[in-house]
């Protein structure tokens, strides 16, 4: 009881404090409602799945920069604060689309991100997966992608033509072409683990 009226009365840290922390910089880290809280390294395996999607991305967005006049770029390991208490929630995907303009005075964080992508790593996954519905409560996020790093597996959350979230995601597998609509990308979701050595 004691523990629990300490915690309480502690003050929360804020986004500004958190990002001015000299924080372990082995781990990475997120601020959860007032409170840091450190991230296990991610496996290989989930840096090559960043890495290759990160430029398939790249290479989709050039082409749909060129077509549409935007100027739309993938950010890995992109902080997203979130829409409920944003002063005491610092969020970071492993992927961020956005088609913000770039400038030196920008804040540390994605703004208005069209796609999130995380990476499920064995032993985070429930704390990944809980940032389904902080994601999809930002008004500018138009699909979240979930990448399984076991096997290759998708599960993608994609709003409808009314702006609405369907209840279930579209589930993907060695079988299925990825398209992300946001992206103007469309490819087998197997190339991206080539070379991972996964059925």
């Amino acid at each position: 009881m004691a523990q629990a009226a300490r915690k309480l009365s502690a003050p929360l840290m804020t986004v500004t404090e958190f990002l001015a922390a000299d924080l372990d910089e082995s781990c990475r880290w997120e601020l959860v409602d007032g409170e840091p809280v450190a991230q296990a390294s991610p496996h290989k395996r989930h840096g090559r799945l960043q890495g290759a999607l990160s430029r398939h991305l790249g290479n989709a967005l050039e082409a749909k920069n060129a077509r549409d006049g935007t100027d739309c770029q993938p950010v890995t390991e992109a902080g997203i604060r979130t829409r409920l208490d944003p002063d005491h929630n610092y969020r970071v995907a492993d992927i961020a689309v956005t088609c913000e303009p770039f400038g030196s005075d920008d804040p540390p964080w994605v703004e208005a991100p069209v796609l999130i992508v995380e990476i499920l790593s064995p032993g985070q996954e429930r704390e990944q997966r809980a940032k389904l519905h902080l994601f999809a409560a930002l008004p500018s996020v138009r699909e979240i992608l979930f990448l399984d790093s076991l096997d290759i597996r998708a599960e993608l959350h994609r709003r409808d033509g009314e702006g609405a979230w369907p209840p279930r995601p579209e589930v993907l597998d060695a079988n299925s072409v990825l398209m992300l609509e946001s992206c103007g990308m469309e490819m087998p979701l197997a190339e991206l683990y080539r070379g991972l050595n996964l059925d």
